[in-house]
């Protein structure tokens, strides 16, 4: 049993095409195909079902994928751990992030990183969570940044960073001028903008307006913030948005209100995998996200 072998298989497995994973594996689709076929010949059992263009994983195949992930996951482990050594913060780091959380902190995480760490390059992936949770457990990411804990089998969670969410109306909304923090029932009969991308925020709003008995008038769901204030901005509605989201520098005439509940705040985590070696850039840029985070919230 080769690793190659197990990287072709893994491939085959994800993308249940040999002609896909082949061109992910930068090889050609024979060469794939006998090499699997050599795997399968070694462990005396088919590991997929070839159902013409598509290749669906036997009952061998799945005893055999979270194994191979774990074997390769290993080799990378130790390989990694050697090769760092003493030697200076450098490398690659492949990190992931939700869209209401990259473009307003992981720019300043990086500006940080190629100040102190001219040799660390940071690999920036902007998804939505289920997608960049299924890259970390399969090893195509380090680190995840989002709100979302993280209840799956292999993945750590360490709390980052807190910041409060914030009443968003436009510049002519009534509640733009009015005085102190806003409390819900000044806002609960109001057309609201959710973030759809962010089930954990959805959730937290949702919430919030049961426990006041009440429910929240929902007319738009957004997978973007920039389109979330672009909807708050033309009146459509007010929304709740994470605090850093108040920073970024668009020519929208919106408020932005705290509000009376202290509950009303988001916790970001750095996902990680549990097997997985954290290199020591990966543990910098870690650390950096929650000095960018204390920077830029401290009160």
């Amino acid at each position: 049993m080769e690793l190659h072998q197990l990287r072709y298989f893994l491939a085959v497995a994800e993308e249940e095409n040999f002609t896909r994973a082949a061109e992910k594996c930068f090889v050609s689709q024979p060469s794939l195909s006998a090499q699997v076929i050599k795997l399968e010949n070694e462990l005396g059992q088919k590991l997929f079902n070839r159902l013409g263009r598509r290749a669906e994983l036997t009952q061998a195949g799945r005893f055999l994928e979270p194994r191979a992930r774990t074997i390769l996951m290993e080799v990378e482990n130790a390989q990694r751990q050697i090769q760092e050594g003493a030697e200076e913060i450098s490398g690659v780091v492949k990190i992931g992030a939700t869209p209401s959380v990259t473009p307003y902190l992981i720019p300043k995480v990086i500006k940080l990183c190629r100040e102190r760490y001219p040799g660390l390059q940071i690999y920036v992936q902007e998804n939505l969570r289920r997608s960049l949770i299924n890259d970390l457990t399969h090893g195509d990411l380090e680190v995840v940044i989002s709100s979302y804990q993280g209840d799956g089998a292999n993945i750590d969670a360490e709390p980052v960073l807190q910041e409060a969410l914030m009443l968003a109306v436009s510049a002519g909304h009534p509640l733009a001028t009015s005085e102190g923090p806003i409390s819900i029932n000044d806002f609960k009969e109001e057309p609201m903008v959710l973030l759809g991308e962010s089930a954990t925020l959805n959730d937290k709003v949702f919430d919030f307006f049961k426990n006041m008995e009440a429910e929240p008038n929902v007319v738009a769901l957004c997978s973007q913030v920039r389109s979330v204030k672009e909807l708050v901005h033309l009146g459509v509605g007010v929304a709740i948005v994470p605090e850093m989201a108040q920073d970024e520098r668009q020519p929208f005439e919106i408020v932005y209100r705290s509000l009376v509940s202290a509950r009303m705040s988001r916790l970001l985590f750095a996902l990680t995998h549990s097997r997985r070696y954290l290199s020591a850039g990966a543990r910098v840029f870690i650390d950096l996200v929650r000095e960018a985070g204390d920077e830029a919230f401290r009160r």
